[in-house]
């Protein structure tokens, strides 16, 4: 009798481990644990050009779940490259909301996932994604645009100074996490990583984006604030003291606001003298499509056993080449200022150490929940344990896709008039005034092209 009493009470025990593991399956099955976000976007992507709307209805599904501010940020996108302004501002409006939620330091340490018990002990892809520094830089940049098209440059101009804000707090938060006791010394998967640097390429940070500086000086400069713009242009040229366009501008801007123009001029050459008939032309353009993040299997062993964990990573990535733009008969040579995709390797990269902390942690609870399975339900709940670990090892590979893969732009003096934009083989007609700034934004995305433009 004692001893069916102990069969049935251990088939209960092995009963209840398949179960408990089966209904927590069952709630990971809409985040993008089971299925990665990747492969769930990639059903979106694949309408995002031919039917906006439809790719838009297929991401309302995720908008009010723990990934909603990654929604938000796709559809406010793709609602944009739509040519839909006044949604694209609402779902931006959403994600700004979300972010003002979260702690700048989540993004890097540890702060809060003590409150994430099932993200601190199954998988990152079940902790509420909280963003990327570079995409919330991005996020503003995209919603001061919007408000341009719209004729608001007051408003513009409010999404200018958060975005500024955003590159301060970031780097502000990623400093103070580096000085706490939260980072791994990842120091012995260095050499895993190598493909990680170089696809990071030239990118010193993730913080400072070199087109979002160029854009926001852009509408400074339109607005009568030559000074602000001054300071922005000045800090994307310490990123690229190469590059010509940004020499250009330093050096108009210099001797508009009458700070050290001579030398400035002495530095990067003369500036040809202003024609008063004309106007002042800036075209903005965002090409390709940002990468994914993969997966990168790093090995360990534990009690003499071989096991592996699951981190998220990139690969460098071959440019996509822009179309060929011209203003009237003129082709226009666009200068690069951004690889969105280094940014994103660079941020994931800073992230590692903390990664690492938080796997590190995870692999201690998943190996104690083996021995808690196994002498709970013997073999069977030992397998079934085995078999959920397995499961739920997965990257988080989140991040948001819609984003370009580089922001390049021309600047140049422009006689007045009207005048026709041909990007490949679509064209829009832009008007050009004495004494003002055409801003011209031209989103390529592969098969569609959004273009706007708004005299300021």
């Amino acid at each position: 009798m004692g001893a069916a009493v102990s069969v049935m009470g251990r088939r209960c025990r092995q009963w209840w481990t398949v179960t408990l593991l089966a209904v927590l399956l069952c709630g990971c099955a809409n985040s993008s644990l089971l299925l990665s976000y990747p492969s769930r976007y990639a059903k979106v992507a694949a309408n995002a050009d031919a039917d906006p709307n439809a790719a838009l209805e297929q991401l309302s599904q995720g908008l009010n779940g723990n990934d909603k501010l990654l929604y938000a940020q796709e559809s406010g996108r793709i609602a944009s490259l739509g040519g839909d302004v006044t949604a694209s501002i609402d779902f931006y409006h959403q994600a700004e909301q979300s972010y003002q939620q979260y702690d700048w330091k989540a993004v890097f340490s540890l702060t809060d996932i003590s409150s994430q018990v099932a993200g601190s002990t199954i998988s990152d892809n079940l902790i509420p994604y909280r963003g990327q520094a570079y995409e919330r830089v991005m996020l503003h940049q995209q919603q001061s645009l919007n408000y341009l098209w719209q004729g608001k440059l007051d408003d513009a101009l409010v999404e200018v100074r958060l975005a500024t804000q955003a590159q301060d707090q970031a780097q502000k938060a990623y400093a103070d996490a580096l000085q706490s006791n939260q980072a791994f010394d990842g120091g012995y998967v260095d050499s895993d990583l190598a493909e990680l640097d170089r696809a990071a390429g030239n990118a010193p940070d993730s913080f400072i984006n070199p087109y979002v500086l160029y854009s926001n000086a852009t509408l400074y400069a339109a607005a009568g604030k030559e000074n602000d713009a001054l300071i922005d242009v000045r800090k994307a040229l310490q990123l690229q003291p190469e590059n010509p366009l940004l020499q250009r501008e330093f050096v108009r801007l210099s001797c508009v606001v009458r700070i050290d123009c001579d030398q400035a001029q002495q530095r990067y050459g003369e500036l040809a003298p202003a024609d008063n008939k004309a106007g002042q032309v800036v075209v903005l353009m965002e090409s390709g499509q940002i990468s994914a993040r993969q997966t990168f299997w790093l090995p360990f062993s534990w009690d003499g056993n071989y096991q592996q964990i699951a981190m998220p990573y990139y690969y460098q990535a071959q440019v996509t080449a822009p179309p060929q733009v011209s203003l009237g008969q003129q082709p226009l040579a666009l200068t690069p200022l951004v690889r969105l995709d280094q940014l994103a390797a660079r941020s994931l990269r800073e992230q590692y150490p903390f990664i690492l902390a938080r796997q590190t942690l995870r692999a201690v609870t998943k190996h104690n929940s083996n021995k808690w399975a196994e002498s709970a339900g013997g073999d069977i709940g030992s397998i079934a344990m085995q078999i959920f670990n397995a499961v739920t090892e997965q990257a988080d590979r989140r991040s948001w896709l819609s984003l370009p893969q580089q922001g390049l732009a021309w600047q140049g003096a422009y006689a007045a008039g009207e005048h026709q934009l041909n990007v490949g083989s679509q064209s829009a007609t832009i008007k050009v005034m004495a004494g003002r700034t055409t801003v011209v934004w031209v989103a390529n995305s592969g098969a569609r092209t959004q273009i706007h433009s708004q005299l300021i």
